[in-house]
């Protein structure tokens, strides 16, 4: 009997135990507003904890603000700034529910009758993440129980809503509705953008000028004008583009070197609410009360010393970041060297496993934008007289700085730019470089040339 009792303590243990370590690896794995929402509900659900929010951290908006540094964007990672030189938040905080709840709000300021609400609501239901509408129209009004005229009539009123380019059918209609936005009416412009965008992404100025009579100064006015159109409206208005994302940690530069500092401005601080702590110490309550306590109380310690054990994790992963990538956090990301989880974990002597759920939705922000942590682990490239090698990212970023100081009318080609990384001991075939090109999204030389 003593046994089989000692047995079935054991097994209890062990699942307490293995509970335990679940939660862990679990909240290792959360990003920062996971655990702020895991906070929350544990302090809804657990009278036993109190959760306060901490005020009095680092103040990184104004952090960001004053860093000493140029507003010139050079990384898609970087920080948004605006005319001022200040970070345009309004620029990182977007709209937060979903497109069609943000295209309803503005209907709701027409004059419009039940029925026309109704089949604007349809439309607007049926158009895709980046606000096209793909669908057999005749099918949908059908759908909306309309007439086809009552059909575009409210097709017309939901392309007029923000942001400009919403409901159209096509590319071509698209960039025609922001236009007139605008208040353009140039018809050279409208047929450009009407029957030519072909001829613009080929970059055929010459043919386009040539057809419209136009110089070709003229000509690439009207391109830029069309370059600075947005293609894909619906995604300003999108939940998946309303990501609002704070530091996990902040990279100063201190007397010429990376110092990694915790940042916990705005996150909650879980206590223990001394009122049901004391029903335990005091011995005043039945025995079903101090069961329920002890429960709760062990629930609120195994979640706060979990949540410790994270940003103990997190921190000492930042601190090896920072310190193997100390040229990046002083240069940028042409300086972003070769690193791998495995190594990492070897230095830190933990599994790679952990170090994977530790960079996982974790950020840092540096002088150079805000990166995930995953971000720094990349794979080298062999270099000449370089034996840790070259990671991809700083080879795309040297492809990026040789395109940027180009001759405009004699772009390098994609052989040439290889020849170039040759020279400075980077051994890139020019395919890799071709590849490495269109992965930063730039375009061909043939596309790249200016007339």
């Amino acid at each position: 009997m003593y046994f089989e009792n000692r047995l079935e303590i054991n097994q209890s243990q062990k699942l307490v135990m293995n509970m335990r370590i679940k939660q862990s690896l679990s909240i290792l794995n959360m990003s920062r507003a996971e655990i702020e929402e895991e906070i929350k509900n544990e302090a809804e659900s657990n009278p036993i904890l109190d959760a306060e929010k901490n005020e009095d951290g680092i103040d990184w908006e104004k952090y960001i603000k004053d860093m000493d540094r140029t507003p010139e964007i050079k990384d898609k990672n970087e920080i948004a700034y605006n005319a001022d030189n200040e970070v345009d938040f309004e620029n990182m905080v977007k709209y937060s529910g979903t497109m069609y709840d943000y295209l309803m709000e503005e209907i709701g300021c027409f004059d419009l009758s039940e029925k026309e609400r109704k089949i604007c609501s349809y439309i607007i239901d049926s158009l895709d993440e980046d606000g096209y509408l793909r669908e057999n129209e005749r099918e949908l009004a059908k759908e909306a129980g309309c007439s086809f005229k009552e059909y575009i009539d409210c097709l017309r009123i939901v392309q007029q809503l923000e942001p400009a380019g919403i409901g159209a059918r096509n590319l071509s209609e698209c960039l025609l509705i922001q236009i007139e936005s605008m208040g353009e009416d140039d018809e050279v412009l409208k047929n450009i953008i009407e029957y030519d965008l072909e001829l613009i992404g080929k970059n055929k100025l010459r043919d386009i000028s040539k057809k419209y009579k136009i110089s070709l100064e003229k000509c690439k006015e009207y391109i830029d004008i069309i370059r600075r159109l947005d293609p894909r409206p619906g995604r300003v208005c999108s939940s998946e583009s309303s990501v609002y994302v704070q530091p996990d940690v902040i990279i100063r530069i201190e007397d010429g070197e990376p110092v990694v500092v915790e940042n916990d401005k705005d996150l909650y601080t879980l206590k223990i609410n001394t009122f049901y702590s004391d029903i335990i110490k005091n011995g005043e309550s039945d025995d079903k009360a101090k069961e329920f306590v002890k429960e709760k109380l062990n629930s609120a310690v195994n979640l706060m010393k979990n949540i410790e054990s994270r940003k103990n994790t997190v921190m000492k992963i930042a601190l090896e970041i920072a310190s193997k990538q100390r040229e990046f956090m002083l240069g940028g990301s042409r300086y972003l060297k070769p690193m791998k989880m495995k190594d990492l974990a070897d230095e830190l002597g933990f599994h790679e496993s952990t170090i994977s759920r530790g960079v996982n939705g974790k950020y840092m922000l540096t002088p150079f934008g805000m990166y995930e942590f995953r971000y720094f682990f990349t794979n080298a490239i062999e270099t000449a007289g370089n034996e840790e090698g070259t990671s991809s990212t700083g080879i795309k970023s040297r492809i990026r700085d040789i395109i940027a100081s180009e001759n405009r009318k004699k772009p390098m080609s994609d052989e040439a730019i290889s020849k170039m990384l040759k020279v400075s001991g980077i051994n890139i075939a020019r395919r890799t470089v071709a590849k490495y090109r269109e992965e930063l999204g730039i375009p061909s030389s043939s596309r790249r040339k200016e007339f």
